[in-house]
């Protein structure tokens, strides 16, 4: 007998990818920055940029729940 072989499609909306690319690409690299230049430290601008978009994901999630 033939193996069947079975097909796994994951669809993922164009929304997601772009908020994807907006919150963590460009919010992160800014709020590194915006961190970095002032206070010339590496430790609190890595620190910054990884929190910040957590921090963003969870207000967006919790405004939708309203």
């Amino acid at each position: 007998m033939r193996n069947k072989q079975t097909y796994v499609m994951v669809v993922i909306p164009m929304a997601e990818v772009k908020k994807f690319i907006l919150i963590d690409v460009i919010f992160s690299t800014a709020a590194y920055y915006a961190i970095i230049i002032p206070f010339h430290s590496i430790i609190a601008a890595t620190a910054g940029s990884m929190t910040l978009p957590v921090m963003i994901r969870r207000t967006l999630k919790h405004r939708g729940r309203r």
